[in-house]
């Protein structure tokens, strides 16, 4: 059997090991805590690069925003002037053709004025008022 020095040698093996695994886990449970600390630290950076992405989308969002109504009331003005510049080139076409001796029943038909746009017009043709310059 056992003897006294096998038994004193198996607990002595024992008591090796116990104290071999315990700094093992001291060791482990402090690569673990670092561990853990830098993971917080990351995710701390990454929830401050989030706000701060997501403070410049809204500031993006925003400008794009801006330059969409500009975009919208160029466009209008646009438009507008190109309006504005029809109607005077048929007021001029009008005032030309009642200086060739036209109607205001031919500018009617002609430049698609009203008939009381083309009465002024003739009126204002006939006062010397409507000659190019």
């Amino acid at each position: 059997m056992l003897t006294t020095m096998s038994i004193t040698l198996v607990l002595a093996l024992m008591a090796g090991l116990s104290l071999t695994l315990g700094v093992m886990q001291i060791v482990s449970m402090r690569k673990i805590s670092r561990l853990h600390q830098t993971l917080i630290e990351v995710s701390t950076r990454q929830e401050a690069l989030l706000r701060a992405n997501s403070g410049a989308i809204l500031k993006l969002g925003s400008s794009v925003q801006t330059l969409e109504q500009r975009v919208t009331l160029t466009a209008r003005r646009q438009q507008e002037l190109e309006n504005k510049d029809a109607g005077s080139l048929t007021y001029d076409q009008a005032s030309k053709l009642i200086q060739m001796g036209a109607a205001p029943e031919d500018l009617v038909k002609t430049c698609g004025l009203s008939q009381a746009e083309a009465k002024l017009v003739s009126l204002i043709a006939a006062r010397g008022a409507g000659r190019p310059a």
